[in-house]
Order: structure tokens, then C-alpha cells, then sequence
């Protein structure tokens, strides 16, 4: 039995379907026939996460990244919502302990937790957003630092659900690719 939502059914699912179809294109120019491109056309738009502190998550994806509320649903299973920040979609999923327990019985809480970013974001100056970020409170897993092949600086920071999230910083914009790698 469905509880009330902000958004039906309906309209949320046609949020995921456009989710999809942004998502494929955005892997469109990796392949070799898109190559010969010589600026960036897309990057990467969305991802999901399981959380079971929803309330608490939403918050501070909003309060920490400045990620807006576009709409929620709420099921008898719990609760999903879609946020944004410049164009890129995060759809944020309640999950109760039980749920977690059947994907690892022996994992509990711990289920949760990710040893890579499950969130890849690009933003302008990483030195300055994990500066900001640090003020506010939020656990840097990895200072600013530049990659190996220098085409990023990158940091890695972590949600309030232990999830890695990694800020990207592009430092030569010519070897950039749709899915940030």
C-alpha cells in the first residue's frame, strides 16, 4: 500500500527513465567514432545511494553540497528522493536493516560502507570546496592531490551515511572523457 508523496508514481518514474537515457549518453562519446571530438560533451549526471538515515541524508546532501530537492516518494518499503546540483541528479533510497542483513548477514551497518566513491563530482577548485567543507564539519578521507597522469586534482570526502564521495578538479581538460576517467 502506497503512503502519500510529494510526486506520483508516475512522474517519478519518468525521472528515472530520463535519468537512463542521460546516463547512456553521456557514455556515447567514449566510443572510438566520438573520439576524434576535441572538447568535452558530456560528463556524468546521476547516481544512486541507499541510506538508513534518510532524513538525515537528504539534509546534509543539501546543507555540505548545496544539492536541491526535486521530489520524493514514499512506499510501504520506504522512501526514495531525487536531488540536483548543477544538473546532476542523485537519487537518495530508504533502506531498513533488514534489507541490508540480506545483502551480507555478517555485515550489519557496515553494509553500507564503501571502500571507492560511489559519487564523482566535478567541481572548480577541489582546494577551495574541501577547505569550505572542512569548516562545515565534513570527514576528509583524502587531502587534495594531484593524479598521476595530471589531468585531475582530486580529494575524497565521506557523506553522512560513510559513503565516499571524490571531487574532482580537471587540470587539463584535453584528455577529459564522459565518464571522468
Amino acid at each position: 500500500m502506497k503512503r502519500s508523496s510529494s510526486l506520483s508514481t508516475r512522474s517519478l518514474r519518468s525521472i528515472l527513465a530520463s535519468l537512463v537515457l542521460l546516463l547512456a549518453a553521456a557514455v556515447i562519446p567514449e566510443f572510438p567514432s566520438a573520439q576524434a571530438q576535441s572538447a568535452p560533451t558530456s560528463r556524468p549526471s546521476s547516481t544512486a545511494i541507499r541510506t538508513p538515515d534518510f532524513d538525515e541524508t537528504l539534509r546534509w546532501y543539501q546543507d555540505k553540497l548545496g544539492f536541491r530537492l526535486i521530489g520524493s516518494e514514499n512506499f510501504v518499503q520506504g522512501r526514495t528522493a531525487v536531488l540536483e546540483r548543477s544538473g546532476f541528479l542523485l537519487e537518495v533510497t530508504e533502506v531498513d536493516h533488514l534489507l541490508q542483513q540480506d545483502q551480507d548477514p555478517n555485515a550489519g551497518n557496515e553494509a553500507a560502507v564503501t571502500r571507492v566513491p560511489v559519487i564523482s563530482l566535478i567541481v572548480p577548485d577541489v582546494d577551495k570546496e574541501v577547505s569550505r567543507l572542512r569548516k562545515a564539519g565534513v570527514d576528509i578521507l583524502q587531502s587534495p592531490e594531484d593524479e598521476l597522469d595530471g589531468r585531475f586534482r582530486t580529494a575524497q570526502i565521506r557523506d553522512n551515511g560513510r559513503h565516499r564521495i571524490e571531487l574532482r578538479e580537471p587540470i587539463d581538460e584535453s584528455g577529459y572523457s564522459a565518464m571522468g576517467r
